[in-house]
């Protein structure tokens, strides 16, 4: 009988050598740092570099935000930025005040037609820019998918047989599953190409309700069973609480993050943070407050009194403590505070995040 080594020679000469396994080294910062721990075991870690990861949550839960911040990541780390907008509703310069860089070249943003093009256009971009070394070999790029609910697929909007655009009016039944048909073929592929190219691609979605759930948690997202199966992570964003003043207004939300899924730490932690509303139309993802307050859960901040920290030898209301680090750029100075080891909670049984209207409590701004 042939030995280990004499088997492995042997089957070199025909096969070659054992391809290096795929394992994540690169993650792109979601810029909250018990959320990045959750994902991925690291502070400063997050989404996976060469994986597919599905954020899903209600409106104005802060997906697009939470997706800006990763791609202005990957361009700190010498990458591209790619925005596939299937809404048609990014605000560019909302995105450049999350930390977007919008320069031609680090800045890709597009509006394909279907679904299918909206992936062949990640897939000839990242190739070129590999293939004519227009990047650092190891920089990342990020595409956004915004949103997978929104991408229409080719069969939706032209005929087969004749080649001609669809009337609205004449859309059939057979359409309603177009999509699942279309991730089904296609994302094994881009799959492939994800980890080949060094893409993380995010695709935001939306959330449905299964009708007729007695038992289990109702909700689904649309696209089928490809992309819950393709995804490394998958997240599903919710509401943990409503954000009011003292007149009981509405000023955000406390966002519940639950990772349902998770091919590169353990599944089924989760994280909190704020999303304040501005009076543009925005939403602020307000990591200074929200680590804050984390902080402070945690006893890494001495708390004197309900809605205070000791900061600097002085006791300081948080929300005054976050916007005045906020203004002098000082959010590494919390970033000391963070323990060593960390296990982040974990979701019971039969727990998920709500829905933005049925948050369970208020909490004061």
């Amino acid at each position: 009988m042939a030995s280990a080594k004499d088997i492995a020679a042997s089957l070199e000469k025909l096969i070659g050598a054992n391809d290096e396994s795929a394992t994540v080294t690169q993650f792109l910062d979601t810029g909250y740092p018990p959320f990045n721990y959750a994902l991925s075991n690291k502070w400063d870690g997050g989404f996976p570099v060469g994986r597919i990861v599905e954020l899903a949550g209600p409106p104005s839960s802060g997906k697009t935000a939470i997706a800006t911040k990763a791609m202005a990541s990957a361009q700190r780390m010498g990458g591209i930025a790619m925005f596939m907008d299937h809404e048609h509703s990014f605000d560019e310069k909302l995105g450049a005040q999350i930390g977007l860089d919008l320069t031609r070249g680090k800045w890709i943003y597009k509006k394909p037609r279907t679904f299918e093009d909206s992936l062949s256009m990640v897939v000839t971009i990242a190739k070129h820019v590999r293939a004519n070394k227009l990047i650092p070999k190891d920089a990342p790029m990020c595409a956004v998918f915004d949103s997978l609910a929104s991408q229409v697929p080719t069969s939706v909007l032209i005929d087969a047989k004749t080649g001609e655009e669809k009337e609205l009016a004449k859309k059939s039944m057979h359409d309603n599953t177009a999509l699942a048909r279309a991730t089904s073929g296609s994302m094994p592929a881009f799959n492939l190409y994800c980890e080949e190219l060094g893409i993380c691609a995010i695709f935001l979605n939306q959330i449905r309700m299964k009708l007729g759930v007695m038992y289990g948690d109702p909700r689904t997202t649309p696209g089928g069973e490809a992309p819950k199966f393709y995804a490394s992570q998958r997240i599903m964003l919710g509401a943990a609480a409503k954000i009011t003043d003292t007149k009981k207004e509405v000023l955000g939300m406390q966002i519940s993050a639950g990772v349902i899924k998770n091919k590169v730490a353990r599944p089924f932690r989760k994280a909190e943070w704020r999303f304040m509303f501005q009076a543009d139309g925005s939403g602020r993802f307000d990591v200074e407050r929200s680590l804050i307050d984390w902080l402070a859960t945690e006893k890494l901040l001495p708390v004197p009194k309900n809605g205070y920290v000791e900061w600097e030898g002085k006791t300081i209301h948080r929300e005054h403590l976050a916007r005045q680090i906020e203004k002098d750029g000082k959010f590494a100075e919390l970033l000391k505070l963070l323990p060593a080891a960390y296990e982040p909670p974990k979701l019971g049984a039969d727990e998920m995040p709500a829905t933005d209207a049925d948050a369970p409590e208020e909490v004061a701004a």
